[in-house]
């Protein structure tokens, strides 16, 4: 008898808890869900043979709900909103920031409009570069970048719908109701998306399961110490987090949750970033979970350490395994890494129709050495899982992945010796138990990415501090009160916000999922009618600079060349380098501290800087209200983009000890009313052509200006 080889898919679709004081700090859940959610459902309409299975994190779920059925936004949504003719200079510069996050090559090169607006925009390296390039954005620029943006990332499968293919057509010159249509349109395709999983569910063709509620790291919620079995080269956090009735109650709540939404309580998961132990898959079993999925390296590491060596090509990896707690077993998947990888993270570089072509050739290549080593009917309990997120790698590829998806599950679809399969449907090899599993993830076996690492101990010290006053008891707080703040202990718990900590992973957003990560901890603090530590108001994330801010008193006249110059700059704003107020400077710093402040004719400034710089360039840039840089050296060099008319810049300076600078009127050189209560500048000081230093280095000064 001739077995087709099974081949398994478990997509995994997640995002963190992004709700602050009831606007979503990020928008992914959104634009993720008019993306992907709904195409990777929709698309098995048109490939009924082709049998998946979709694993949810709740709390994405639970924002999809909270979108839908409570209208809640997200603050890219709220800047989406805003008729761009009433921009403040600071909507303009998050418009900038927000509205180009899309791939490059795949969303925003790919539409001739959009990618005119990006390279208007120019490359920004800082802060300053998008100061710069405000200017050359007007409201219908502003207005079209905003449609372009939300129209990006509306997945294949609803673009060339009604009201999307509109937009592609128009292309520019958007008008604000067609605007706000859009974005209306938006929220028809997330509602669609829990209704057309119930659908498929229905037919059999998927099935659906969950992760623990918040994505945490079951085995270290578990027992925190287990972090040393997986790499006994992990330095741990001062405290040990043991919190196993945690890890129960975010499985449990999954579970419950999957039920509610589905109709259908979820028979497997997979654990947050395929994590596991002995006491998470215990936790599993006690809760009636019938399978979960884990990494190759897990099932490698677990068969070495019991005395059965792998083998040499590792085939064992294509059998699911029981594990067994207290005579009831769980069934063990494990990934294949190597083709999951692919289709993460190599194949959107390849042609959709070669790469598709490639996955199901090595597919054919496994069953092939499979019948080789063990006959025919080895294939009744063999499996290839494939396993992986089913959001994050589409915009790397052409179309969104859908040429590739749609080309393998068409050769899938006609390929008599492979078959798409439900979990529920395959057996497990006769002989395939095991009693203990090794500890680990999916990356590199362990836990490395969430917990060894400086900032990663020092949010587990810290969401152990939150758990422990959670504990203490008081008969003031109200029970609602209380879930409340325990719903903040489980979001904090989850593995995202660790995922951003240390060194492995790079995102200009790692700084608002540390904004997330101890906002979440202080709402556990504050609900219970505690004061939250101070401590909680540090960024965890390392910056390259932090600054130190003073807001001028009120109007500053200093003289130069007087000695009561003194008494008028100690009114005066000024920043300077958070480090530079310890006991040493840090090495390298020039600029010590910068103080401004004006009265109705000039504005002022002055350099503090650690050494006399009378042989230096000093370039101060400013980027609001109006754009103009001076260059002081051996002479003075003014530039202003306003460039004509009869605008006059009067420019007073003295090179010493330090720099001051007065320049009148440089925000209205008309005279009159200053136009802005806000005035943005950078200084940096040159050697010849050579950056010696600047303040800031990354984002630029803002302070307050007295009419």
């Amino acid at each position: 008898m001739s077995y087709p080889l099974k081949i398994l898919f478990i997509w995994h679709h997640h995002q963190p808890y992004y709700k602050t004081d009831g606007t979503y700090l990020m928008p992914w859940v959104r634009m993720h869900g008019i993306k992907d959610y709904w195409d990777m459902v929709r698309m098995l309409d048109d490939y009924p043979k082709i049998k998946q299975t979709f694993n949810f994190a709740p709390s994405l779920l639970e924002q999809i709900e909270d979108y839908t059925e409570n209208k809640t936004p997200d603050i890219a949504y709220l800047l989406s909103v805003r008729n761009p003719d009433s921009f403040t200079e600071q909507d303009k510069i998050d418009a900038l920031k927000t509205f180009f996050l899309a791939n490059t090559e795949r969303m925003i090169k790919r539409y001739p409009r959009y990618a005119e607006l990006l390279e208007k925009r120019g490359a920004v390296r800082n802060e300053q570069d998008l100061y710069a390039a405000i200017s050359k954005f007007g409201p219908q620029d502003f207005r079209d970048l905003q449609v372009w943006w939300n129209l990006s990332w509306v997945g294949e499968y609803s673009r060339f719908d009604p009201p999307f293919k509109y937009y592609l057509d128009k292309q520019r010159n958007f008008s604000e109701e067609e605007k706000l249509q859009l974005l209306k349109a938006q929220f028809g395709i997330l509602k669609k998306i829990v209704p057309h999983h119930k659908e498929a569910l229905k037919r059999k063709q998927i099935e659906i399961t969950v992760s623990p509620f918040y994505h945490p790291i079951l085995p270290l919620l578990c027992d925190s110490d287990v972090a040393t079995k997986a790499n006994p080269k992990t330095t741990l956090p001062e405290n040990r987090y043991k919190r196993p009735e945690d890890a129960k109650y975010q499985v449990q709540s999954a579970l419950e949750y999957g039920k509610k939404l589905f109709g259908v309580r979820p028979k497997g998961m997979w654990p947050s970033e395929g994590s596991v132990s002995d006491d998470a898959l215990k936790i599993l079993i006690e809760n009636q979970v019938a399978w979960a999925a884990t990494d190759e390296a897990i099932l490698q590491k677990t068969l070495t350490k019991s005395g059965n060596v792998p083998s040499g090509d590792f085939q064992e990896k294509y059998f699911a395994y029981n594990f067994t707690a207290k005579n009831k077993p769980i069934k063990m998947f494990f990934r294949d890494h190597s083709l999951s990888d692919l289709i993460g993270f190599v194949y959107s570089h390849w042609n959709p129709d070669d790469a598709a072509h490639d996955f199901v050739a090595r597919l054919l290549k496994i069953k092939e050495s499979l019948v080789l080593r063990y006959g025919e009917a080895i294939l009744d309990t063999a499996v290839v899982p494939i396993i992986l997120d089913g959001e994050n790698a589409w915009e790397f590829y052409q179309s969104d992945g859908k040429d590739f998806l749609r080309t393998v599950y068409y050769l899938l679809t006609n390929e008599s010796r492979l078959e798409t399969v439900l979990p529920s449907e395959v057996k497990v090899k006769p002989g395939n138990s095991i009693s203990h599993i090794e500890p680990g993830s999916w990356i590199n076996g362990n836990f490395d990415i969430w917990i060894g690492h400086q900032e990663d101990n020092k949010a587990w010290d810290l969401l152990y501090k939150a758990r422990q006053a959670f504990e203490k008891p008081s008969k003031n707080v109200s029970t609602k009160a209380r879930n409340q703040a325990y719903k903040e202990v489980l979001v904090a718990e989850g593995s995202d916000w660790c995922w951003w900590y240390g060194d492995e992973h790079k995102s200009t957003q790692a700084n608002q999922f540390d904004e997330l990560f101890r906002y979440h901890l202080k709402q556990v603090y504050t609900t219970l009618g505690l004061k939250a530590p101070a401590e909680l108001d540090e960024p965890i994330k390392r910056k390259v600079e932090r600054l130190n801010y003073r807001q001028p008193f009120q109007t500053i006249s200093p003289k130069f060349d007087e000695g009561e110059a003194g008494k008028e700059w100690g009114k005066a704003g000024f920043v300077e380098h958070e480090e530079a107020t310890g006991a040493m400077q840090k090495t390298g710093m020039l600029i010590k501290r910068i103080y401004f402040g004006n009265d109705r004719e000039r504005l002022y400034l002055k350099i503090e800087t650690s050494q006399k710089i009378s042989t230096e360039k000093t370039v101060i840039e400013f980027f609001s209200p109006t754009r103009m840089s001076l260059e002081i050296g051996s002479e003075i060099v003014f530039r202003s983009e306003a460039g004509k008319g009869d605008r006059k810049y009067i420019v007073h300076y003295k090179i010493g000890e330090t720099v001051q600078l007065a320049v009148s009127c440089p925000l209205n050189p008309s005279g009159g009313k200053m136009k802005s209560d806000e005035a943005a500048l950078s200084v940096s000081l040159y050697s010849g052509n050579n950056l010696v230093d600047s303040l800031p280095q990354q984002s630029v000064v803002k302070f307050k200006l007295f009419q």
